[in-house]
């Protein structure tokens, strides 16, 4: 018969150290956040379903050796986000959670016009390689005399004007951008498709348009137009900056909220 020997000493000293790992944890880790985990662990493992009262206030003041001014706060903060229902003079329950989608949906030029039924084309003005100045630069977040790549286009529905796309790409991100045909597919198509994106930024507001606007849109230098000014990141680094200007009585920016697993149409 084989005869197995358990070495107790090295397995306490595993346990030890585990132990001590949690305690560290526990030390680095505010109270009112530890309160918060303990509650959503109770949530996620199932001891506390929906409807279910959690313990008072007083029951975690005193399970954590905290005041009662951090454990209201921890609960209100799982209120505020839609874990917990507080209900006057009855207690705190677990609410029935939904996730808010945090993120709008705009659809890029070619999908707006394709939803409603025209025909989008697209006339690209120029597209080339430069060098942007130090304030751009520094507006921008790139490194001074950064050569970036440089798109400006017209957008037509039904073969009428309705969109002039100023864009720079930072060419780190999409080093073939130049050899893109962007009569037959939008850079913002484009870049979805190549390139991962963590943040965003909107900017929109009314415009008397220029003179070179107003002959690339076909308009007159009076027309009211709305700009849309877009910036999207990739960590702390930026992927494109564009502008992108309407005619005001010609075009509609419409944005939408949806529930989880939207595609992020922002480029």
């Amino acid at each position: 018969m084989q005869v197995y020997t358990i070495n107790a000493t090295v397995i306490f000293g595993q346990v030890w150290n585990l132990i001590v790992d949690q305690l560290k944890k526990q030390a680095q880790t505010p109270i009112s956040q530890q309160i918060k985990e303990f509650i959503l662990e109770e949530i996620e493992s199932g001891t506390l379903a929906v409807g279910d009262k959690v313990p008072s206030e007083a029951q975690l003041a005193t399970k954590f050796s905290a005041s009662r001014m951090t454990v209201n706060r921890a609960v209100k903060e799982l209120t505020v986000e839609g874990r917990l229902n507080r209900v006057q003079g009855l207690g705190t329950f677990v609410a029935e959670y939904k996730p808010l989608a945090p993120l709008i949906e705009i659809r890029s030029i070619a999908q707006d016009i394709a939803l409603r039924g025209g025909v989008h084309s697209c006339v690209p003005i120029d597209i080339s390689e430069g060098m942007i100045g130090d304030d751009e630069a520094e507006r921008l977040g790139l490194p001074l005399r950064a050569r970036v790549y440089q798109l400006q286009a017209v957008h037509k529905c039904d073969g009428v004007p309705i969109q002039l796309e100023n864009r720079v790409v930072n060419p780190a991100f999409s080093p073939d951008f130049l050899e893109q045909d962007f009569s037959k597919a939008t850079a913002s198509d484009y870049l979805l498709k190549n390139v991962n994106f963590t943040e965003v930024e909107h900017k929109v507001d009314a415009i008397r348009p220029t003179a070179e606007m107003s002959r690339l849109l076909e308009i007159g230098e009076s027309d009211p137009c709305l700009r849309l000014v877009r910036r999207t990141w990739s960590g702390n680094r930026l992927i494109t900056y564009v502008q992108l200007v309407h005619p005001g009585e010609s075009f509609r920016l419409g944005g939408r909220f949806q529930g989880p697993g939207i595609a992020r149409e922002i480029a």
